[in-house]
């Protein structure tokens, strides 16, 4: 039997939501292998942490404060708006010449993820009735499993062959993947 479009629709959704969080849940892993590579380039043994601990930060404050202005402008303007300011951050980041800069950027990309982060999970709660909400949150919950195995590895692999620029350019590319969705 042939799924609907609605189920079609709702699976297009999911995965579109899934990729968004996948990113911003591999940044910090995969930044974590290649922040070696990183310093030796930059410099800034003593800043280290910054490039985390403002990405973090950054994302803390965004969840709570676009979670409410989705509630006032829209899920989706909101959640674009996100997508767009974490690749455009992502690229600055790759082209970032002194520690200063990448944690400037870093900053603002920890402004989109925090978006990223926020909006699926309020998204399943909107299109699902309580008894598949937890299904659904499950599907979504996933990807953080799949993003600890995974960006340790990508970031050792990219740093290695390519350069530590190319771990934010792969952070651009995933999320090109989710705007059609």
């Amino acid at each position: 039997m042939e799924p609907s479009k609605n189920e079609f629709n709702i699976r297009l959704v999911m995965a579109g939501l899934m990729i968004g969080l996948l990113v911003a849940a591999l940044d910090n892993s995969i930044m974590a292998t290649a922040m070696p590579k990183v310093i030796s380039s930059l410099g800034g043994m003593a800043y280290y942490v910054w490039p985390f601990t403002i990405y973090m930060l950054t994302s803390t404050i965004a969840i709570i404060l676009f979670g409410k202005l989705s509630d006032l402008y829209g899920r989706k303007r909101i959640l674009i708006g996100g997508i767009i300011l974490f690749m455009l951050s992502s690229v600055a980041c790759g082209f970032s010449s002194n520690m200063l800069q990448l944690i400037i950027f870093r900053g603002i990309q920890g402004i989109g993820g925090g978006i990223l982060i926020t909006i699926p999970f309020i998204v399943v709660a909107e299109l699902f009735p309580p008894r598949q909400r937890g299904k659904y949150t499950g599907i979504l919950a996933s990807v953080f499993g799949i993003s600890n195995i995974l960006g340790p590895v990508l970031g050792g692999v990219i740093t290695d062959f390519m350069g530590w620029q190319w771990v934010f350019s792969l952070m651009f590319r995933l999320e090109l993947l989710q705007l059609p969705c």
